[in-house]
């Protein structure tokens, strides 16, 4: 979740095509897209992963989400990024079932994206970096769709939409 400087991505024309690279810290080139995978965790009861962001976080500071990913390093695919984010911030080393459940074009505070939303059922508790995470547990679906952890970002809180209507 937090931006290393070092770290390299790929720039994407509006067909998500890969048409240059450059550091992870620098401005998005006008007119492209950076690339973000995400996962929705669930456990076996149906409930979601629910987790606040850190106050020092660089995109919405002491905000809940449902969405646990990050950048999509260059030359990397969505679902490679989605399992290196799971690793990092969770602690999951793997994730057995790990499916891709929708890609759409979001507005980001760092600029348009791509962000692919994966689903996977946890079969083990999360060991939360707690540089990333402040606090994370399992919440029913509709303890959120509900209004009962606010603030919710914004990206979060459509991806429980699509996937847990009510």
């Amino acid at each position: 979740m937090n931006a290393q400087p070092h770290e390299r991505v790929d720039y994407v024309d509006p067909g998500d095509r890969v048409v240059a690279q450059g550091g992870r810290a620098t401005g998005t080139p006008s007119g492209l897209l950076r690339r973000y995978a995400a996962t929705v965790c669930t456990d076996h009861a149906g409930r979601v992963l629910l987790y606040r962001r850190t106050a020092t976080a660089p995109a919405y500071p002491d905000h809940y989400d449902v969405l646990v990913g990050g950048a999509v390093r260059a030359g990397e695919e969505y679902r490679a990024a989605a399992l290196r984010e799971l690793r990092e911030e969770l602690g999951w080393a793997a994730a057995p079932g790990l499916a891709e459940a929708y890609r759409i074009r979001v507005d980001d505070p760092h600029g348009d994206c791509f962000l692919t939303v994966h689903r996977w059922v946890a079969d083990r508790a999360p060991r939360p970096d707690p540089a990333e995470i402040a606090w994370c547990g399992f919440v029913t679906p509709l303890s959120i769709l509900t209004g009962g952890y606010t603030p919710l970002v914004p990206a979060g809180a459509e991806a429980v939409r699509r996937l847990f209507p009510l």
